[in-house]
């Protein structure tokens, strides 16, 4: 069963992440034989981009209070205005670490898979462990994308754990959509051209396969003009 990246896309979801990762992995230093200093680095990591994290808001309202403090100064009515406020107080900074942090710490996650000793258990309670990606193939459905190649049609689309996927082309000559094979990559370079000099509309749609069957539906047509050289 494949897996999605653990690693969280925003950085609210990687604050939490390591956090855990950090909280977690003591109790798997001494069976996976990390060296000396391992986790308190995590934990550093941990702890200063967390720090660093809850700043950004505090920050982003005071540049926010500062400009409408400014645009009133600017061009507000003859008034008392106040003193300029105060910006956030940076206060009790953890200890600081070198930047990359997630690179570091994606390139420990790897080391540990391969360490004997580790367990899927491990990798669930680390968090190292993305969700299972379990992709409905009753209703799938392809979502390609066309553009010109050298003048010719041009198909690309999105694996999303299938094998391969049925081409149909409409060449825009009254015979309407015939295969165009059966293409394992995710694109595909229409060898047909309209005659030297005319523009024709081409029309594409697929469908996904796995294990030799196609599964889903077929895509929404998709079209490009063609001009023959």
């Amino acid at each position: 069963m494949e897996h999605q990246y653990y690693l969280p896309k925003t950085d609210t979801g990687k604050v939490i992440w390591l956090a855990n990762f950090a909280t977690v992995l003591g109790s798997y230093a001494a069976a996976l034989n990390l060296a000396a200093g391992v986790v308190t680095a995590v934990q550093d990591d941990s702890a200063y981009f967390g720090f660093v994290f809850t700043l950004i808001q505090p920050f982003d309202e005071y540049s926010k209070t500062l400009t409408a403090y400014k645009n009133a100064l600017r061009d507000g009515s003859p008034s008392p205005i106040g003193v300029v406020h105060v910006p956030p107080v940076i206060a009790g900074a953890p200890t600081l670490v070198l930047a990359g942090i997630f690179q570091r710490n994606a390139d420990l996650v790897q080391s540990i898979k391969k360490n004997p000793a580790y367990t899927t258990v491990m990798g669930q309670n680390l968090g190292i462990i993305g969700a299972e990606i379990n992709p409905d193939f009753a209703t799938i459905q392809p979502q390609p994308k066309i553009s010109l190649k050298n003048g010719h049609g041009y198909l690309t689309w999105k694996h999303e754990h299938t094998d391969a996927a049925d081409i149909q082309v409409d060449h825009g000559d009254g015979a309407g959509f015939k295969d165009a094979g059966r293409i394992l990559l995710a694109h595909y370079l229409d060898p047909t051209l309209p005659a030297a000099g005319t523009s024709k509309v081409f029309k594409y749609k697929i469908r996904y396969v796995v294990s030799d069957e196609e599964v889903g539906v077929w895509s929404t047509p998709i079209e490009i003009t063609v001009t023959g050289f």
